[in-house]
């Protein structure tokens, strides 16, 4: 049944949401305010989403219990599903929008990535009224066009912004091993991403036009949470796809470093064990010295100034962006 599926996915995806939602807030305390805004915007949205939805689904499994007839019918609670799907989905694909325009300075590209997602979103709020006007589950197959509007504006959508970020990363790659590891990585994190809310608009469309039964509701309620939980797994993952490497190195002057800074020094006071050899023993050898350096990495935005001649990426431009508080 596709509302006891529903009713298992929910409160789990938005756990995930708020989880991640307070790893951002707590982490990422010096991004800009605009983005702040946009992270309680969206989290507002999938709490909303998260509120109705529960609610339409006791009211059909608690209050009507044994009713199959309330199966079928869709209330106003339901119809904010597919608004808020819209929405929120909208809301993502023109963030990766924005991401797009500040790493190519490319309009074309932008609009590519635009036009589907308002198509998309705009259909949603559509299929959401058809549903107010035809309650009964029947008659969503007279929404097909503005239904598959909505769903494959959001396919085209996520396939063009995992393309494009793809191809731009992959021929912007260096022969640098420090920047190459990252985009390797975060190259894995925007194809699983997008692949991901791509297939599940897809299915959501498949399975309506494949049966008049609801099972494409399977689909469709996870998707609005995982447009959701993917753009703040991007956000977070600035802290999470750079693991620090660290290296030991022996000195021997008596001595503990680490990184550069201020050294912690052993006491004179404790003697070492060739002191307490030999009396007439006239060399002693000095406590060996731990060297740490510590070596940490931060996702950036790259702007084009940013770039050598070739279109690579310098090391030094990077370091440049990082001190200067960027964000990707």
């Amino acid at each position: 049944m596709p509302t006891a599926a529903e009713a298992i996915a929910e409160p789990t995806l938005y756990g995930v949401m708020i989880t991640q939602t307070a790893y951002y807030y707590t982490t990422y305390s010096m991004d800009p305010r605009w983005m702040k805004i946009y992270v309680a915007v969206l989290f507002v949205a999938d709490t909303l989403n998260s509120v109705f939805n529960m609610a339409w689904i006791y009211g059909v499994l608690i209050n009507n219990f044994g009713n199959a007839s309330a199966l079928g019918i869709g209330n106003w609670l339901f119809e904010t599903e597919q608004a808020l799907t819209g929405i929120i989905a909208m809301q993502v694909q023109l963030f990766y929008a924005w991401r797009i325009y500040k790493l190519t300075g490319q309009l074309w590209l932008v609009a590519t990535v635009a036009v589907p997602s308002v198509i998309g979103g705009l259909s949603g709020v559509g299929t959401a009224i058809g549903v107010g006007i035809l309650p009964q589950f029947s008659g969503l197959q007279r929404l097909k066009v503005v239904v598959i509007l909505w769903l494959m504006g959001a396919v085209v959508c996520d396939m063009i912004i995992t393309t494009v970020l793809t191809w731009y990363l992959r021929k912007n790659r260096t022969a640098y091993t420090r920047t190459k590891g990252l985009i390797s990585r975060m190259l894995q994190l925007i194809v699983s991403n997008g692949l991901l809310t791509a297939a599940f608009a897809a299915a959501d469309v498949v399975a309506y036009l494949a049966t008049t039964n609801s099972y494409h509701l399977i689909f469709n309620f996870p998707l609005c949470k995982l447009y959701g939980n993917t753009v703040m797994s991007t956000l977070n993952a600035r802290s999470m796809l750079a693991p620090a490497s660290s290296t030991a190195q022996y000195q021997g002057d008596g001595h503990v470093s680490f990184d550069g800074n201020t050294p912690w020094r052993q006491s004179s006071d404790t003697p070492s064990k060739s002191s307490q050899g030999n009396a007439g023993d006239n060399t002693t050898s000095r406590p060996a010295q731990i060297m740490v350096n510590v070596e940490t990495h931060e996702m950036i935005d790259i702007p084009r100034q940013a770039m050598m001649k070739d279109g690579s990426w310098s090391d030094r431009d990077i370091e440049g962006e990082l001190k200067s508080g960027g964000v990707i």
